[in-house]
């Protein structure tokens, strides 16, 4: 009984560290915790009229749960007698190059001089390469003309949902369950192979869907509502499971790319034989890696890595080359070496590791 509690007692001290890591995390990178500003500045007004009669639209309140990859994407809506002059992005949380292909695919361009009734309701391509951003941005348009349409008169676009993506957030929720739930009953390898299959086609390509730095951090900076409900669960999974004695369940059962490089494992039985020296020289590499990408995001230096992800390589459209050309290797040593980026390179793994420290 005494060893249980003892376990029990550091599962507890490791998830205070790991939430105060992320917490402080969510400080540095956003200036925001759970949505919250740390500082006293006021936010500008969601609608203001300017000196020269035209109408400024802030869209920080008006889209504060609309988030792209990396958090939200606040912009200025500028319109005069009712029509866009232009559409500028405000300071987000975003990676810079999502928001360079933007500007270069004149995203922004496709509002100019339409009139913000139509603006509303008018449907937009994401760009490639930039899909979450892109669809962000867009999202924020049509709440700020909204707000607009609403404050000086004309039709509100309600902004109808695809039936498509309600089946896509029920079936995503349904395979985060699964992982969740059946693993704790279920023992066998042809179910944790069923599994595998549902978390790489499920959760990985259709939904994008993982636990990595850019969502946690984002979580903490932002906040999410119900909307967000799938990122909630993963988190419940990742961070408080070790804590009822299911240590790196998320790892184990949930990751996209950890199932996928474990099914490339089933490929062949023959394994390459790792040296204990050789084990050992690479964990301490490992963790010497997580404490130098740590350590880079406190002091605000190559901060972008958290989007570059390995994980990211599931959402193709947006991935960048270098990502999936990468994870491609490392699909390819998983063949040879059982999870080689789980157990030598992951930084969002070391992190999760700290939760099953005895």
């Amino acid at each position: 009984m005494k060893q249980k509690h003892e376990k029990v007692t550091a599962h507890v001290i490791g998830l205070l560290t790991v939430f105060i890591l992320l917490a402080s995390l969510a400080l540095v990178t956003g200036g925001k915790l759970m949505g919250h500003k740390m500082t006293s500045n006021t936010e500008d007004p969601a609608i203001s009229q300017l000196a020269n009669g035209s109408v400024k639209v802030n869209t920080t309140v008006l889209g504060k749960d609309i988030a792209g990859y990396a958090g939200t994407t606040p912009l200025d809506i500028y319109i005069t007698n009712g029509v866009v002059d232009s559409v500028t992005p405000l300071p987000n949380e975003e990676t810079p190059g999502f928001f360079k292909r933007l500007e270069k695919d004149r995203l922004y361009d496709n509002w100019k001089g339409v009139s913000a009734e139509k603006a509303a309701s008018m449907e937009v391509d994401a760009v490639s390469g930039a899909t979450f951003s892109s669809k962000a941005v867009i999202a924020n348009v049509k709440a700020g003309c909204n707000a607009y349409v609403a404050e000086y008169g004309g039709t509100v676009a309600t902004g109808n949902k695809e039936d498509s993506l309600a089946v896509k957030t029920i079936v995503v929720l349904l395979a985060i369950l699964s992982g969740a739930i059946l693993p704790l009953f279920i023992k066998n390898k042809t179910y944790r192979t069923i599994q595998e299959v549902v978390n790489v086609a499920v959760l990985g390509f259709w939904g994008g869907t993982f636990v990595d730095y850019a969502m946690m951090i984002g979580f903490f900076v932002n906040g999410y509502g119900v909307a967000a409900l799938s990122t909630i669960l993963l988190l419940i999974v990742a961070l408080l499971y070790p804590i009822f004695g299911h240590d790196n369940h998320y790892c184990n059962w949930m990751c996209p790319y950890g199932s996928l490089q474990e099914l490339c494992g089933k490929v062949t039985k023959k394994k390459i034989h790792i040296s204990t020296k050789g084990l050992k020289f690479l964990d301490n590499f490992r963790y010497a890696l997580w404490v130098v990408l740590i350590v880079f995001l406190f002091a605000g230096w190559g901060t972008g890595w958290i989007d570059y992800e390995i994980f990211t390589a599931f959402i193709v459209k947006s991935a960048s080359a270098a990502v999936i050309v990468v994870a491609a290797i490392f699909l390819v040593l998983s063949v040879f070496v059982q999870r080689p980026f789980c157990r030598f390179v992951c930084p969002t793994g070391s992190l999760l590791k700290i939760l099953g420290k005895n």
